[in-house]
């Protein structure tokens, strides 16, 4: 129930028996729950009774990308850049800088933020945050999030003053890297900008993903 639209959808878990009543049942929710947008995020080609469903609904597709992945030991080293510190998110008090970069560098709402980015990260064992500090200011910020041997890279964000220096390729080789040995394999979903970035290091594109919504 966070108050952005884009922080609120539905996923597929497995191919349902009844896939317009299943999507039907989801809607609703959305309504119940006070929600004027609606939107699910499908992996193309995986649930086609799903996508013939959500078509026929009428929803619209009104974002798509990559999902892209990598072994973590076929990663290059990604350095820090110079005068540049990568710092791990371990207090409370980290949080601020790490906030200020979201509401910037992806536009993202105070109040949203507040939630989004509060101290369960730091209390949860499969979650991991990295800031980027440049003269003396936070300028960067990545997510590392486990599940299982993989481990999702999500939120990659340098400010606009600081970017094509190698800080978003130097967050996300610690992020890749947060788990040490736990996990083999990275994954991100990265927007169309930032695709060839990923590609320069080594990640590679394994399926694509659609959202379906209705406002």
């Amino acid at each position: 129930n966070l108050p952005a639209p884009e922080l609120n959808g539905v996923r597929v878990a497995s191919a349902p028996l009844d896939p317009a009543g299943a999507l039907a049942t989801a809607e609703q929710l959305f309504r119940d729950r006070g929600h004027r947008f609606f939107g699910i995020e499908v992996e193309v080609g995986r649930h086609p009774t799903v996508e013939e469903a959500i078509r026929e609904a009428g929803l619209e597709r009104v974002e798509a990308w990559p999902a892209m992945a990598v072994a973590v030991s076929g990663l290059p080293e990604t350095p820090t850049p110079e005068g540049v510190t990568i710092r791990s998110v371990t207090e409370p008090s980290d949080l601020a800088g790490v906030r200020a970069i979201e509401m910037e560098a992806f536009g993202t709402a105070p109040d949203v933020v507040e939630r989004f980015v509060g101290v369960g990260l730091l209390e949860n064992d499969d979650v991991r945050a990295f800031s980027a500090w440049l003269d003396g200011r936070p300028v960067g910020e990545a997510f590392a999030y486990r599940t299982g041997a993989t481990v999702g890279i999500f939120g990659v964000g340098v400010l606009a003053g600081a970017r094509r220096r190698g800080i978003g390729a130097a967050l996300t080789g610690a992020a890749a890297g947060a788990f040490g040995d736990a996990v083999d394999l990275a994954w991100l979903q990265p927007s169309t900008m930032a695709e060839a970035l990923y590609e320069r290091l080594g990640f590679r594109v394994v399926s694509r993903w659609e959202v379906w919504a209705r406002t």
